[in-house]
């Protein structure tokens, strides 16, 4: 790393945080995090946790990737090009201290172009998870396999809708987080999905790719960081993204 990373946190560029307007003295809280199989809105990620990653890990590493999205938000604002988003994402994680590999990109082709997002990606999520034996018991999974049941007004979907949108269609990530008590190491793995069309794309999970000749692109992700280097960035990258964060958590209840 080219710099210290606590510094780098501190000059990150980020967007202006949405005021939040209260009544009569009403608070809301920012879902915790507990112990067991959880999955998480973190932005414009889904994000599972397995049972191995404490709640204070959770938090940290859902902040850290808060704040490669957001970095990602404001270095690319109003460019059309949604790899550059991506670009960026990756550089803010690998400045902070995780380790990542490459993710390359490449075009999926999608079996019904009227099914919706949701069920496209299920293959390339599959994959990215180590197959279908390992992914046969991710809660990311059933939430896709689900979403046409679950309340489209659901806070969860309200976050990750409003932050997958892009100038020119969307980008959005799925995948869990695990540890490794013995390595002493987090490990995140995701499928990267950037859908590439005309105009800006809402309701992405549920958007069919005919409708605007879309393409679909995807990679898979892995990333991992060691606990001492997590709880040595953990309250520098907090102070960060504390003010997005009732905008961009949302616990998923299945």
């Amino acid at each position: 790393m080219s710099r210290d990373p606590l510094q780098y946190v501190r000059e990150l560029a980020l967007p202006q945080a949405r005021r939040r307007v209260t009544r009569g003295g009403e608070t809301v809280a920012v879902p915790a995090f507990g112990a067991g199989q959880q999955v998480v809105a973190v932005g414009a990620q889904l994000a599972e946790f397995r049972p191995l990653v404490r709640p204070d890990q959770r938090a940290a590493v859902a902040d850290c990737l808060l704040l490669a999205q957001l970095a990602a938000n404001k270095a690319s604002s109003g460019n059309t090009d949604v790899m550059a988003w991506y670009a960026k994402y990756v550089e803010v994680l690998q400045n902070i201290g995780w380790t990542t590999r490459s993710m390359e990109f490449k075009d999926t082709a999608v079996g019904d172009d009227n099914a919706g997002v949701h069920q496209a990606v299920l293959p390339v999520l599959t994959a990215a998870l180590g197959g279908a034996a390992l992914a046969a018991g991710s809660l990311v999974i059933s939430v896709l396999k689900g979403l046409q049941e679950m309340d489209a007004g659901s806070p969860w979907i309200t976050i990750f809708d409003r932050s997958s949108t892009h100038v020119s269609g969307a980008k959005f990530q799925l995948g869990s987080v695990d540890a490794d008590e013995t390595a002493g190491v987090v490990t995140v793995r995701l499928a990267a999905l950037a859908i590439e069309a005309r105009k800006e794309i809402t309701q992405v999970l549920f958007f069919k790719l005919a409708s605007e000749h879309a393409r679909l692109r995807a990679a898979e992700g892995h990333f991992d960081v060691g606990f001492e280097r997590l709880q040595a960035i953990q309250g520098a990258v907090a102070a960060r993204v504390q003010p997005f964060l009732l905008d961009n958590i949302g616990k998923i209840d299945l």
